[in-house]
């Protein structure tokens, strides 16, 4: 009896260490699945000229500012090489606006002046990762959402826009990764009632995740 209740103990004690190996790499691929990173991007505005706030009023607009994105990205690994990613991204898309009203009579024509154009970005896309090694390539798709900080130019708060965008990767260590990467907003929502205002953009950025 003595002997099969030590072999029974020996037993648990070999395995043990295996159990407890097993729960560790199970929690650690767990926790591998997530990345969080930072990145920050130069964007051009894109959208059109015309800034109307109704039928005769508005902003003819000069895309001319050098505006920038910055935020904090979240990555997902649903299965390999694909991810779902969120963002808050803080962006300006500044432009010099004109205005205009096609039935006033200005006593002095309108200056140029600097329009201050600032929105909270979160998108929701999917990415895919090519060449799964060191150096990857990735593309994107999805959606971004646009919520405006100043409503003196346009009249809707929020915006909806289509993201596509790719890039590339290099695995510094295996959680450590830089990213150079390039993204197109195509807007879907109307920004001003009266108008079909929609803001597209398109921006080269560099950035970094850790693996969790």
């Amino acid at each position: 009896m003595l002997s099969c209740t030590f072999k029974m103990k020996f037993a648990l004690l070999a395995i043990a260490p295996l159990v407890l190996c097993s729960h560790g790499m199970k929690a650690q691929s767990s926790s591998g699945k997530f990345r969080i990173g930072l990145i920050t991007s130069l964007e051009k505005n894109l959208s059109s000229e015309d800034v109307a706030f109704d039928e005769y009023t508005g902003y003819s607009a000069e895309y001319d500012k050098i505006n920038y994105r910055i935020g904090i990205n979240l990555e997902y690994a649903v299965i390999e090489n694909l991810t779902i990613n969120t963002a808050v991204n803080y962006s300006n898309k500044d432009f010099t606006g004109t205005y205009y009203c096609a039935v006033c009579d200005f006593f002095l024509i309108p200056t140029p002046e600097k329009i201050n154009f600032r929105f909270i970005e979160i998108p929701i896309t999917a990415k895919y990762y090519f060449l799964p090694k060191k150096i990857r390539l990735f593309g994107e798709a999805g959606i971004n959402n646009l919520i405006s900080l100043n409503n003196e130019v346009i009249e809707n708060s929020y915006g909806l826009g289509i993201r596509l965008g790719g890039g590339i990767e290099y695995n510094a260590t295996p959680k450590l990764a830089f990213q150079v990467s390039s993204d197109y907003n195509l807007g879907m929502t109307k920004m001003s009632k009266e108008s079909g205002y929609k803001i597209n953009s398109l921006a080269v950025g560099i950035g970094v995740a850790r693996r969790l």
